[in-house]
């Protein structure tokens, strides 16, 4: 992606072109990032983010307060992620809250 936005219409040949197409294929989309990551991959992140959002696309954006890509951080992603491995379809919480554990 680099500097350009995600346009969930287009990027990847389409696939996210019909969110509700799409949340069929792919039961859950999620996005960790850590709050004391390099500005470029954080900014990055929540560009996806931002973009995933205005494209109506459903995903789990996930931030690990006050770390960096460290074993805290893995610890707290997996915390979150691998439960909603064995969530029903359509049963994932919109967001993530931020914890600090």
């Amino acid at each position: 992606m680099g500097n350009n936005k995600l346009d969930t219409k287009t990027s990847f040949h389409g696939a996210m072109a019909d969110p509700a197409a799409f949340a069929k294929r792919v039961h859950l989309l999620w996005i960790g990032v850590e709050t004391n990551d390099p500005e470029r991959m954080k900014s990055g992140l929540e560009g996806l983010n931002a973009a995933l959002d205005e494209g109506k696309v459903q995903h789990i954006f996930y931030e690990s307060p006050g770390t960096d890509h460290e074993w805290q951080t893995w610890r707290r992603d997996l915390k979150d992620f691998a439960p909603r491995l064995f969530r029903p379809v359509g049963q994932q919480p919109a967001r993530s809250a931020r914890t600090l554990d």
